[in-house]
């Protein structure tokens, strides 16, 4: 049972965790932990804190929240070289609606779920010494606890029968059979939401580009239209992107703007631009609208291992690994081996190889080194890619290479097999915190974080040895309890949480 004591004639100080210089423990979002997630089913309804609602189609009967389940980051360990959060992959940002087209009319049918996550970031990331391969799957977690998955959607597209289908390898490195990696943001956008985040067929809600409901509760530059459900990228007054979350090689991911100059934090800011480029002629890439999809950039040779070094012209393909046409039904974008990489071309102007921080911002990786607010003595850091118009940009989150050793990830069943230390605990067993308290003509209003569906008595004494009971019932709204009551001098409030409705654990 959650209780608070409070003196009134105190003098309320902070105190700080001596970990408060260690931004892999501090920059969880862990505020609004103590209240529900929510969905958003369709673009005419309400957020609903269970769901699906009847008669609302539902393509997959194991993915039901039949109770509450708390939102963001629920708990925060750490270990001499791992930090640990746990969370239900729930955002306590809007999510939702998702349908299968994009006039909206038909809902999609799959549903989130919690999934009790339990996610591993290394606190002290190294630099691969060689290049290290994505996977298809989830390749970090952002600041609430929510996944965030790499450019591919689990398809591909299948030269012997002539159409996309699921990949055998899974989209791993090394995989010469299925070479045209079909890209999420493309093939599943009508079921994407408004933050580009949606469930897997398991109920995981994930991210697979621009998170933007998630920045704009950060404040990062950009603003939103809850009546058309739509975000606009900021303009002007600009500043630094918030720092989003973490990759497994432990390396910080950021929005989509940085510092124009990458060691220098008194430069402008503005939209980091990607190092990935289409196919289309320009920068003297191949054309595959004249070519047709039958060579790949050096990169993807390398990924797919049909070169075992760096090259610097296409590789061509046999016929048993040629993409399709470019088409409306397989335009450029279509595929990750759809892009190039500047930096492994040659710019007409001056016969040598476009440079980073010159013709471009983001490495293979799609980061770089830097400074940012967070890190003023420089890091490397992942970028988040928009384009000019605030459309995601290819790689979408990270590109195909790890900049770092990718030794986090997720943890099977939540199974720590390590010592750990608890740093953070919220969602149902949050402690209760008071904010300041104002009083007015002898009335002091207390307002307290509390826990969506928990139940409040609030007492008052003039010693600590009898206490009255003010008020009783006192149902939190949200994550905050709050009550005005007249007060005296030297009068003690105590707060106790008196009950909880049934949630999902």
């Amino acid at each position: 049972m959650n209780k608070l004591l409070l003196n009134f004639t105190l003098v309320l100080t902070a105190t700080f965790s001596s970990h408060a210089a260690d931004i892999p423990l501090t920059s969880w979002l862990t505020n609004n932990s103590g209240q529900y997630a929510r969905v958003t089913e369709t673009t005419t309804t309400a957020p609903v804190t269970t769901w699906p609602s009847p008669g609302i189609q539902q393509n997959n009967a194991n993915n039901e929240q039949v109770l509450p389940a708390y939102a963001d980051v629920h708990m925060v360990l750490y270990s001499t070289n791992f930090v640990y959060v746990r969370s239900s992959d729930l955002a306590s940002h809007r999510m939702g609606p998702w349908y299968k087209e994009y006039a909206k009319i038909n809902v999609n049918g799959l549903w989130p779920e919690n999934r009790s996550l339990t996610s591993k970031i290394p606190r002290f990331p190294t630099p691969a010494a060689s290049p290290n391969q994505v996977s298809q799957g989830p390749v970090g977690v952002l600041v609430n606890g929510v996944t965030i998955a790499n450019l591919g959607d689990g398809s591909g597209y299948k030269t012997a029968t002539g159409q996309d289908g699921g990949i055998t390898g899974g989209g791993v490195p090394g995989n010469q059979t299925d070479v045209w990696i079909r890209c999420a943001t493309g093939a599943e956008g009508p079921i994407l939401d408004g933050g580009f985040g949606h469930p897997a067929p398991d109920g995981g809600y994930h991210y697979h580009a621009n998170p933007r409901a998630l920045r704009l509760q950060l404040g990062d530059n950009l603003s939103y239209n809850p009546t058309n459900d739509i975000y606009t990228e900021a303009t002007s007054n600009l500043h630094h992107s918030r720092l989003l979350g973490w990759a497994y090689d432990g390396y910080p991911i950021y929005g989509p703007y940085g510092y124009s100059s990458a060691m220098n934090s008194n430069s402008p800011i503005r939209r980091m631009v990607s190092g990935h480029v289409p196919r289309d002629g320009s920068f003297g890439t191949a054309n595959l609208n004249t070519t047709g999809r039958h060579s790949l950039a050096p990169w993807a040779a390398l990924f797919h291992t049909f070169t075992a070094t760096q090259g610097t012209n296409d590789y061509e393909l046999t016929g048993t690994s040629y993409g399709p046409n470019v088409s409306a039904s397989f335009p450029i974008g279509w595929y990750a081996e759809d892009f190039d990489f500047l930096g492994e071309r040659i710019k007409a102007s001056t016969g040598t190889n476009y440079q980073q921080g010159v013709d471009y911002d983001l490495d293979k990786p799609n980061g770089r080194q830097c400074v940012t607010p967070e890190f003023p003595g420089g890091t490397y850091a992942y970028f988040i890619p928009i384009d000019a118009n605030g459309a995601p940009a290819f790689p979408y989150s990270i590109g195909r290479y790890w900049y770092g050793n990718n030794t986090g990830g997720r943890v099977v069943n939540g199974n720590i097999t390590q010592t750990v230390i608890t740093n953070f605990v919220g969602g149902p067993n949050a402690e209760l915190r008071l904010a300041t308290p104002a009083v007015s003509n002898s009335v002091v209003t207390l307002v307290w974080s509390a826990t969506e569906g928990g139940t409040y008595r609030v007492e008052a004494a003039g010693n600590l040895s009898t206490c009255t009971t003010n008020a009783t019932g006192v149902a939190a709204v949200l994550n905050r309890g709050t009550v005005s009551t007249p007060v005296t001098t030297n009068q003690y409030f105590r707060i106790t949480r008196t009950g909880l409705a049934p949630y999902d654990p």
